[in-house]
């Protein structure tokens, strides 16, 4: 299985920053993705008001789907990936602890050259 996630430019997307998460640790996951996009918008994460997460994303089935809550063997890491919208960034939730915030690569010229 090939890492996709170093890969740049990945389904035109462009990785603005990395955070691991250890469902086995005191950190939530919610706050582990809350510190990932506030280091993306290079922000404090107090400043992540618009849109709220919970707008954007049900953490708690999030979590329950790669994690299963809880860290032992039924867990499912090392298995999928949940993305969604957060924004003007994508957010790609890794079942081995990876949060990635990416944004698109592509800019405007070449999305007005792409639609001609």
């Amino acid at each position: 299985m090939s890492d996709d996630a170093d890969t740049p430019g990945r389904m035109g997307l462009e990785q603005v920053t990395r955070r691991l998460y250890d469902p086995a640790g005191d950190v939530a996951l919610v706050t582990e993705i809350v510190y990932a996009l506030a280091d993306a918008r290079n922000v404090s994460p107090t400043d992540l008001t618009s849109p709220t997460l919970y707008e954007c994303v049900d953490v708690e089935s999030l979590e329950a789907t790669l994690f299963d809550g809880k860290e032992g063997p039924s867990s499912r890491r090392g298995s999928g990936t949940v993305t969604f919208q957060y924004a003007d960034y994508v957010v790609t939730v890794w079942s081995d602890g990876w949060i990635e915030v990416s944004e698109s690569s592509t800019t405007e010229t070449e999305a007005e050259s792409d639609r001609s």
